[in-house]
């Protein structure tokens, strides 16, 4: 078992024994009960927490009905029938609140079952029953417990669900039951009434309970007169829990007595009349509240006695001597004084420096004092300086400041504490399981010693005294028989004997004859030493652990620890070491967890492990709120200048004595070694705190950590992306420069995991890897769900997708997005193929290759692989929009038009009779509407040039980077992509899961190495429109005027280069628009464009004048002989097909 274990395990069996868990048979009644309280005050806290916002939202208010409704049901629901408002929010409570309504009628109903049942068993039993309960000492902490934890419950109750909220659940939740017949739902109905008019207060607010007259709220749910009045009599004069041996200091008696002490300001609101008698709230008062204003009731959940007596005459008068100024500032001088005393004290004691188990026996009474002490003032001070009153508070914390005591210090005066408790338990633990040992070796020690003396004394040798006194060797033989028969099981025997045999050496010691040598002194005093360890070692038993616990008690300080999470993270800045001393102050709050299952535990009830799993999950809430800071640390002492440090440097073959010192670095290395000291001290406290016990939630420290890494780490990627990639109006050169600052970032952040990895034990590598993954694919999948979004806002308006749309992109790859958008722009750039690049008019490079080096260097496979599949979406959404516009442009008037023309043409192998003028009508016929269209061609066609570098990008990197998996899994893409409908087809539904499971893994990482082929892509099935084939060429033929050929770069240029769109991405978005259709469309447009082609050679042949403004025949030729090479290109037409539609000497023609 661990040591940390070890200490709690023991702490909390020895509370359950002081509470009497030997006894639990002897009121099994009244042990059911305080179970059952305990329950229900763990689920209302946990309820409490979780109120649904509808509740306290003012648009609910016409729906949500007080208890006035029972009088008129038929008048309110009349308000929402017939109004379709009212009816959607009535149906939107139903949904998201049901669970909760009936959660919190179940407690309610548990709670007036509780009174009920408690009330008939208390007013059932005679004056015997009570009498043998309140004369048991278990048996009064049961009845106590029962009646003053139902009060906690409604001052709970009351102070955090006010009664407004209260009536609003159950009327809510009777009228979505539909049902009013319901057993005691008058009673329900008075614990849920309005008992005064307070606002609302959330619990997060405050700890610190303020109900106005809770006698009237207590007055509804009362208990027999007799049985209160003797219980209160029982608070009075008894020690309930037995503590006040754990402080025989009379100054401590009310921390001694703090858990009955709010028990009894409980119990008086079921006996007002008391809180009015001056005589009796005096004696009340002088025994549990003289020095303690502030008074935990339940937990960490306090009450300000000055504020809450106020109204009760005989309380307040025997209050009012400690109500005053001058009584509390001196009370608040002397705690502030103990503290700094007592902060020197602590930081002297070294217990892990004690090797010897003599030194921390003869101390521990010194220790235990220390301790109660720090405890004492500690609490007194958190508590007043939390007061609700405001004077009270601002002497409290006046007198702090006087002593320059503020809550720093206070919080450090706590850190210390902490420490020093923790190694005097876990010492005294491990001498409690040690202890038969230690008797053993002090006994034969004891036994040695005796037998040495007596040699030394009546010996024959040489150096021996020969002292001739019988009667003192008597003593010696007879000492030497009672250590022999000294037994460690038979304690009480066993202590007379030492105590006695103690006694006779003393007076040994004291004989004339032997006090004057020092020899002998020295021999008798070394068996007085072994004597008083054998008594130590007796008396080493688990009560000792048990004071420890009783007096180191923080289960109030749960209220503060909110506050001090901040000061803490503040703390943890400045001095890294403090981590190490979190599993000290963790461990001190461990009884949170363990006071209020302590019950329940004996019971073996079936209750235990929510209520345990409640505190345990409170518990690790606050622990990883303190810890959260951590992650943030790590990164923040790995800066960047460390990060720079741990890269390699060049090292040159010869070094100047001159530069040898400039070469070593001192200082950088003095701020890596500081750094990585500081992450090492941080993983040693990690790595502690992870051994600790942390209730029955298993908390992992260091997943927990490499959670809020992840998290961290995403954080980062996120603000970095925003910061670097601000300036949308940059060129391509600024884009470079982002994108190498980001690179340089990202590779940084690698570098610090990379070193956690190797200082804290965790995969930092695979962290970063797995992180920068997720942001890049979340980035891809957010820009695509806005533009999803904006699309269908604006569903009415055909348009394709442009750069203004990613103009106030929110994420990484939506601004980058933007930014590629805008640099290759159809209308504003030209695409060169052989130069893989964008150019504007002037020649100057907009967007190549170099780029997508950059980019790749920056975000990786994953990154180009996920603007990628955005890209793939954004294309699927552009083809559906281009398939919708087409089918509204081709209307009944288009396709008889169409049709005529088709008919006038005739099949694509004859020429039509009309010859070349056909033509020049067909080529007016895609007026100004048509434009749209085609700019959403081009749109598709400048996205799958990008996909096309991208995925051209990604394998030659996939080539270089894993030069055995490429092929490979080249291979088997290639195989499998000829057998896939084999594949899913021979299987049953069990194997074409598995299949389906295979390919799509298969595809993803083909994604990642660039073996995917844009122009190939189906991305949507749809019917295809009539006349298909025939209406892209005549859009076809429209655009060719507006090119001209360029033999220089081989490819077709516009005469007005802002107006008239890129010729690259306008073939191959028609291209792919055709793809998405059956194959026989593609070549259908082919022999469409050759029947063209060949009209427009015979034009050229006949040289016959043109028409004034019609297209030149003979450059109308080359144009689309060159348009029909780059489309059946990209297209991967057969060439057979090619050469069927356009005669190879043509071709020969254009390439000369």
């Amino acid at each position: 078992m661990d040591d940390n274990e070890e200490v709690s395990s023991a702490s909390t069996s020895s509370n359950m024994k002081r509470c009497g868990e030997e006894e639990t048979t002897s009121f099994p009644e009244l042990l059911n009960f305080t179970c059952t309280v305990e329950t229900l005050i763990s689920q209302f806290l946990l309820l409490s927490t979780r109120i649904p916002p509808h509740f306290l939202d003012a648009r609910y208010d016409p729906i949500l009905f007080d208890l006035r409704y029972f009088d008129s049901p038929s008048e309110f629901e009349a308000k929402i029938d017939g109004n379709k408002k009212l009816e959607e929010l009535e149906d939107e409570l139903r949904e998201s609140c049901s669970e909760y309504m009936q959660r919190f009628f179940l407690l309610v109903n548990g709670i007036v079952v509780y009174h009920q049942q408690l009330f008939e068993y208390l007013q059932e039993g005679n004056d015997t029953l009570l009498n043998v309960a309140l004369e048991d000492e278990l048996g009064r902490q049961l009845i106590t417990e029962s009646l003053a934890l139902f009060g906690c419950l409604l001052l709970l109750m009351e102070h955090h669900m006010s009664g407004y909220l209260r009536e609003k659940l159950l009327v809510a939740y009777l009228r979505h039951k539909r049902s009013f017949s319901v057993g005691n739902l008058e009673v329900i109905c008075s614990l849920c009434r309005v008992h005064t008019v307070t606002a609302f207060r959330p619990v997060e607010s405050s700890v610190m309970v303020s109900v106005q007259k809770p006698e009237e709220f207590f007055i509804r749910f009362a208990f027999p007169k007799q049985v209160v009045g003797r219980v209160i009599s029982c608070l009075k004069y008894c020690d309930l829990y037995n503590r006040v041996r754990y402080y025989p200091d009379s100054e401590h008696r009310s921390v001694a007595l703090a858990s009955q002490a709010g028990y009894m300001y409980v119990m008086l609101f079921y006996s007002v009349e008391t809180l009015h008698d001056g005589v009796a709230m005096r004696e009340i008062v002088d025994r549990f509240f003289k020095d303690s204003l502030v008074v935990p009731i339940f937990m960490h959940f306090t009450v300000d006695l000055s504020l809450s007596w106020d109204v009760y005459e005989g309380a307040k008068s025997s209050l009012s001597s400690f109500l005053l100024p001058s009584y509390i500032g001196d009370q608040s001088q002397l705690h502030y004084v103990k503290v700094k005393d007592l902060m020197s004290e602590l930081c002297s004691v070294h217990l892990s420096g004690m090797k010897s188990s003599d030194a921390l026996l003869s101390d521990s009474q010194l220790l235990f004092s220390l301790l109660r002490n720090c405890n004492v003032s500690l609490r007194w001070l958190l508590l007043h300086r939390s007061s609700a009153d405001k004077k009270t508070k601002e002497i409290a914390v006046s007198a702090g400041t006087s002593h320059q005591i503020e809550e720093d210090a206070l919080l450090s005066f706590l850190l210390k504490t902490s420490q020093v408790e923790f190694e005097l338990k876990q010492l005294y633990t491990e001498l409690i399981e040690s202890r038969r040992t230690l008797w053993e070796e002090n006994k034969g020690r004891t036994s040695d010693s005796i037998r040495q003396l007596s040699e030394y004394l009546f010996g024959t040798q040489t150096l021996s005294r020969k002292i001739e006194d019988g009667k003192l060797m008597d003593v010696f033989k007879n000492l030497s028989k009672q250590v022999y028969s000294l037994d460690y099981k038979d304690i009480v025997n066993s202590g007379k004997k030492l105590y006695h045999m103690i006694s006779s050496v003393r007076e040994i010691e004291q004989l004339d004859e032997l006090k004057e040598c020092l020899q002998i002194k020295e021999r008798i005093s070394v068996v007085q030493k072994y004597l008083q360890n054998m008594l130590q070692a007796l008396n080493l038993q688990d009560e000792t652990v048990t004071t420890l616990s009783v007096i180191t008690d923080a289960v109030y300080l749960w209220g503060f620890l909110d506050k001090f999470t901040r000061r803490l993270h503040k703390k943890i800045k400045q001095d890294s070491s403090l981590v190490l001393n979190l599993r000290c102050l963790f461990l001190k709050f461990r009884p949170m967890v363990d006071a209020p299952i302590i019950r329940l535990s004996q019971n073996q009830s079936p209750d235990l492990p929510f209520v345990s799993a409640y505190y345990s999950s409170e518990y690790v809430a606050h622990i990883t709120a303190i810890l959260e800071i951590i992650p943030v640390m790590l990164f923040t002492i790995l800066s960047d200048d460390v990060v720079s440090t741990l890269r390699p440097n060049c090292l040159e073959r010869r070094i100047g004595t001159d530069n040898v010192q400039n070469f070593q670095k001192p200082g950088s290395q003095y701020h890596l070694t500081k750094a990585l000291a500081q992450i090492s001290i941080i993983s040693q406290g990690i790595k502690r705190i992870s051994g600790a016990p942390f209730g029955l939630m298993d908390l992992s420290v260091k997943n927990w950590i490499e959670d809020k890494l992840r998290k961290e780490l995403f954080k980062r990627f996120k603000e970095a992306s925003k910061s670097f990639l601000v300036y949308r109006n940059g060129g391509l050169e600024e884009l470079e420069k982002n994108l190498q600052k980001l690179t340089t970032y990202f590779l940084s952040q690698l570098h610090v995991m990379e070193c956690l990895q190797d200082l804290m034990d965790i995969q930092g590598t695979r962290l970063w890897e797995e992180e920068f993954s997720c942001f890049l694919k979340h980035s891809a999948q957010k820009e695509y769900d806005d533009f999803v979004s904006r699309r269908e806002k604006n569903s009415a308006v055909i348009v394709p997708v442009e750069m203004n749309e990613f103009s106030n992109a929110q994420t990484f790859l939506g601004d980058l997005l933007s930014q590629i958008l805008k640099l290759t722009k159809p209308s504003l750039s030209m695409y060169i193929e052989p130069m893989s690049g964008w150019f504007d008019a002037e020649g100057c490079e907009l967007l190549g290759l170099r780029f997508f080096e950059l980019l790749e260097s920056c975000v990786g496979p994953v990154g180009m692989a996920s603007l990628d599949s955005l890209l793939v979406k954004i294309i699927t959404e552009n083809l559906k929009l281009a398939f919708k516009g087409l089918k509204i442009l081709m209307d009944a008037r288009c396709l008889e038009q169409i049709e005529m023309l088709n008919t006038a043409l005739g099949p694509p192998s004859s020429l039509p009779l009309l010859r070349w003028s056909s033509y020049q009508l067909m080529a007016k016929l895609p007026g100004m509407s048509w434009e749209p269209w085609v700019e959403s061609l081009a749109c598709i066609g400048q996205l799958q040039i990008l996909r096309c570098l991208i995925n051209l990008k990604l394998n030659s990197a996939c080539k270089v980077k894993a030069r055995a998996v490429c092929p490979a899994l080249d291979g088997i893409f290639t195989v499998v992509s000829s057998q896939r409908d084999k594949m899913l087809m021979g299987n049953d539904k069990e194997n074409c899961a598995t299949t389906e499971h295979f390919l799509h893994e298969l595809s993803k990482q083909g994604a990642l190495c660039g073996f995917c082929v844009p122009l190939r892509t189906t991305y949507l099935i749809e019917d295809p429109p009539h006349f298909l084939g025939r209406c892209a060429s005549m859009v076809t033929i429209s655009q060719l005027p507006r090119y001209v050929l360029n033999t220089h770069l081989g490819t077709l240029t516009s005469h007005l280069k802002t107006v008239s769109l890129d010729f690259s991405p306008v073939v191959i978005g028609l291209g792919t628009f055709l793809r998405q259709f059956h194959p026989s469309y593609l070549m259908e447009y082919v022999q469409y464009m050759g029947q063209y082609v060949r009209i427009t050679t015979e034009t050229c042949g006949e040289n016959h004048e043109h028409l004034k403004g019609a297209p030149d025949p003979t450059s109308e030729a080359l144009k689309s002989i060159l348009w029909m090479m780059f489309f059946c290109k990209h297209m991967e037409i057969p060439k057979d097909v090619v050469d069927s539609c356009i005669p190879p000497s043509l071709i020969a023609v254009l390439q000369v």
